[in-house]
Parts: structure tokens; sequence; C-alpha cells
């Protein structure tokens, strides 16, 4: 632990053995932005020989900084808040440890099957944050297309066998919505807000899909 400037900076490292680090690292995301108030700040995901994950969340019911970093390497999760109240935000990060120690057992006990619908609406869930981070940050409109038609894409897959979730034809109804829009340019404010608010709801849906499994 350690001050920076008036913020207190605790940091939790969780070991893992699973394979697959983009799906740690996507369980992490999980664990910290399922919660609700939390906003996505920042991410980066490479997937190149050793891959590497990072995500930045702002949680108001906290109020403190989160930092999820995933590198395979080293097989481990760290998770790093930054906030003003130093029990408040170790009482926060213990949770999260703790939320994410449970789901990676959890993941690992599944059946294929259902690991990968697991993996699939973990994926929409972060495409959901992407979303509103996108909108937040007046991205073009084109990056908020992939990321709606991949959301829905995954959610489609997560869904497989069941009856169609209503999630996919919401989501339908709003790429044919937005498509007319030049990919170049920004959402008009008032279809970026409305489907900014659309996004926390299939964020909420999508939990509900991912509670099945862990």
């Amino acid at each position: 632990m350690e001050e920076i400037g008036d913020k207190t900076e605790i940091s939790k490292t969780i070991s893992y053995d699973i394979p697959d680090s983009a799906v740690v690292f996507r369980l992490a995301w999980y664990a910290v932005a399922s919660k609700p108030g939390v906003l996505l700040n920042e991410y980066s995901e490479a997937e190149s020989q050793i891959y590497k994950g990072k995500a930045v969340f702002s949680s108001k019911e906290a109020e403190a900084d989160v930092r999820v970093w995933v590198e395979e390497a080293q097989r481990v999760v760290e998770v790093t808040g930054w906030g003003d109240d130093h029990d408040q935000l170790k009482a926060y990060l213990d949770e999260i440890a703790q939320s994410l120690e449970s789901s990676l057992k959890k993941y690992q006990s599944l059946p294929e099957e259902d690991k990968g619908k697991l993996r699939r609406a973990l994926v929409a869930k972060t495409c959901w944050d992407k979303i509103v981070f996108e909108i937040l940050n007046k991205d073009s409109a084109g990056a908020v297309y992939f990321q709606l038609a991949h959301g829905r894409e995954m959610i489609i897959k997560a869904t497989e066998g069941e009856d169609i979730h209503a999630l996919t034809l919401t989501t339908s109804g709003w790429l044919s919505r937005i498509e007319a829009v030049p990919r170049d340019e920004v959402l008009p404010s008032n279809i970026a807000m409305e489907l900014a608010k659309k996004s926390v709801e299939w964020k909420k849906e999508t939990q509900d899909i991912i509670a099945r499994y862990i």
C-alpha cells in the first residue's frame, strides 16, 4: 500500500492456472464491472504470443478507481484500487478478489459446453461496457456499431439452443437504427444517450445469463 497524492493505493494479486488468459481477464472485468455505478475509463487487450489485458474503471459506490491487469507470462491477475478511504477501499477490493477467486473455481468446474457459453456471455458484457465508454468519449459510429454487432453475436451464441433471447431482438433493432449514420461520424447526441441507457439494460440482462454459471 502507498499514498499517491491524496489517494491510497491497494493491490490484490490472484494466481490462476486456467490456460486461456483472455477468459481470466474477462472474469476479472466482470468481478469489477458487474457492480452498480461502475464505468469503464480505459482498456487494452493484446493477444500476441503473450496475452496482456488491462482495464481501468471508476466506481461511484466505492469512490475509487480500479485497474485490472492480466499478463499471461506471470499467470496472475492484479487488481489495484485508488481511493480516499483506506478501509472502504480495502473492503471493496477484498470483495472483488473473493468474487473473482470464486468465479475462477466455478469456471474450471463447468462442462466444456457451458464454458463456451459463459465465455461468449462475458465477451458480450465487455461489449456493452465499451459502448458506453465509446459514447462518452465521442468515438465514431463505426466503433459503436462494431461493439453492438459483436455483443449481439456473442449473446446469440451464449444462448444457443434456447428460446430467442430479448437481447437478440433489441440489439438487432438498434443495429438497424444506427447503421444509417456514416461510420466515421459521431452518433447524434439524442441517439447516443438513448443507446448508452439501453446498454446499461443489456449489461443487466447479460449478467443474468452469466450468473447461471458463476
